[in-house]
């Protein structure tokens, strides 16, 4: 099941309150969605921009929309190249795992 499109803009504001405006010359967070999941990354921008100007970027989390029959999100964290389920209890929106993702209490996240 697809991410319903009126989480788009709640995603769209979470990332960029995430990044000062004095900072986001430097620093981004963006998501993209892809059918059930939503993957949160931090961009930034070419170390050596004379070689390339494209951003480099980092998954940080993933929210799923897994159990829509139930409407319930679950929150992954990034395991090499893969996911891991985070322990969370699943929710019926995103709001709380993106408050998880913020806090970060076990350090999976932004490290």
């Amino acid at each position: 099941m697809a991410v319903p499109k009126e989480y788009q803009a709640l995603f769209s504001r979470w990332c960029a309150d995430r990044v000062p405006g004095h900072a986001r010359a430097s620093l981004q967070i963006g998501y993209t969605i892809h059918g059930d999941r939503v993957t949160i990354m931090e961009r930034r921008p070419p170390a050596f921009p004379e070689l390339g100007s494209a951003w480099s970027s980092v998954h940080v989390a993933q929210l799923r929309y897994n159990d829509p029959e139930q409407g319930l999100w679950r929150i992954y964290h990034r395991v090499g190249e893969g996911w891991r389920r985070y322990d969370h209890p699943p929710n019926a929106g995103p709001e709380p795992l993106l408050a998880e993702i913020v806090e970060d209490p076990l350090f999976v996240f932004w490290g």
